[in-house]
């Protein structure tokens, strides 16, 4: 075939050969690659978390948005987005604060509308809870009991910080308050470290506040601020809103706002002896630190306040010794009992002192876990008499039946 011939089967062969030669440096990364990216993909732990734990909507802004829900009697009510409501007892109201005010002045009103006051501490708007048949007879103000909650991704064993401000109306807005006495609405904020979702749950650290928006003398209180701390057990923290009204009354309702949740600030107390001969007094030193998140919020002037407390081994209560020492120190304590083991304990407060200068708004505070309690036990100094024996020996006589201790009691 002038010069040009048909390959034959061999020279396929060989021809196929050479190609694989070339391409088995691919086919073996592709091999080797794929299935172990493909486990590695599946077994890989969670990225870590940095930054202060993502809430969603904590300023509870019409802007960020609210969707609709339905309370216990089939009342449509509003939550805001990225939280979810429990009805506990009642069927209150629930609505942006914004949305519903300004919708009673002017029906075509919306979010950006402000033709009203808003009660709010930060933003444009906060979350309004009204008692059913708020001002309609015969029994005016239905008792309700409500929270918001959410969960949030956390590093589990870490200590959270959560605080956030509350307003309520016992009797309604009018001055003076018309409450009756031993009546109040509650005000909770709290944190279920376990990650779950029901308000009820032992699990729950609380935070309460029931005092009216004026005091007996109906001088304006206004709104309140709560906080609370706990240890994170799980991968998820759940956070509470929550408004209480236990008793009918007219014309109450509350607000909720500025919910903001960080890693919370730290206290330790220096070593300390584990026993003190024959002296009541010692030397306690204790040191913090402001957690990254604290430290990261924007024109804060955040510093540390220490409390210390105090109580003896095997009660229950623990007794405030120190309260509001600013900054790591030392203090004297001195003990009131001998051979008694008293158990110390200190936590740390970020909190931003008053202006000048002008700090952070809102301005919340963050409570810090109480650290692990030390003991120390006091000890009398031990009883030696001196007999006529030669040179200088002396004898110990040992305690008997605690006689020779016997006093007053402390």
């Amino acid at each position: 075939m002038d010069g040009c011939r048909w390959p034959s089967g061999s020279d396929n062969r060989l021809r196929f050969v050479r190609l694989l030669l070339r391409l088995a440096p691919a086919l073996v990364v592709l091999f080797l690659g794929w299935p172990f990216a493909a486990l590695a993909a599946d077994t890989d732990e969670p990225a870590e978390l940095t930054g202060a734990p993502a809430l969603v909507n904590p300023g509870f802004e019409c802007d960020v948005g609210f969707h609709p829900s339905t309370n216990p009697v089939g009342e449509t009510v509003y939550i805001p987005d990225g939280w979810n409501a429990i009805f506990l007892q009642g069927a209150p109201l629930v609505h942006s604060a914004r949305l519903f005010f300004e919708g009673r002045a002017d029906p075509a009103a919306g979010c950006q509308s402000e033709r009203v006051h808003v009660e709010r501490i930060e933003g444009r708007d906060s979350v309004v809870v009204r008692a059913q048949d708020l001002e309609t007879p015969p029994t005016p103000g239905k008792p309700f009991d409500v929270a918001l909650y959410q969960q949030v991704p956390v590093v589990s064993g870490t200590a959270y910080s959560l605080s956030g401000w509350f307003l309520s109306l016992c009797g309604g807005s009018a001055v003076p308050s018309d409450c009756p006495d031993g009546y109040y609405m509650d005000k909770l904020l709290g944190l279920d470290p376990a990650g779950g979702v029901d308000p009820l749950a032992s699990t729950l650290v609380w935070s309460s506040d029931r005092r009216n928006f004026v005091d007996e003398e109906n001088r304006r209180i206004g709104w309140s601020n709560l906080r609370t701390v706990a240890v994170a057990q799980a991968m998820t923290l759940t956070v509470f809103a929550r408004l209480s009204s236990p008793f009918q009354w007219h014309g109450n309702h509350g607000f909720m706002d500025a919910i903001s949740l960080v890693e919370a600030p730290t206290a330790t107390l220096a070593p300390l002896p584990p026993m003190v001969v024959g002296n009541r007094s010692l030397e306690v030193r204790w040191d913090g630190a402001l957690s990254d998140d604290i430290a990261a919020i924007p024109g804060g002037t955040y510093r540390l306040f220490f409390d210390l407390q105090v109580r003896v081994q095997g009660e229950e209560a623990w007794y405030d010794w120190i309260v509001g020492a600013e900054g790591a120190g030392s203090a004297i304590f001195t003990a009131a009992c001998l051979n008694t083991t008293y158990e110390f304990r200190v936590r740390a407060r970020a909190e931003q002192p008053p202006a000048p200068p002008e700090g952070a708004w809102p301005n919340h505070r963050y409570p810090g876990p109480w650290s692990e309690p030390m003991a120390v036990y006091f000890s009398r100094p031990p009883i030696t008499t001196t007999l006529p024996f030669p040179g200088t020996a002396r004898l110990y006589l040992p305690l008997v039946h605690g006689t020779v201790y016997a006093g007053p009691p402390c």
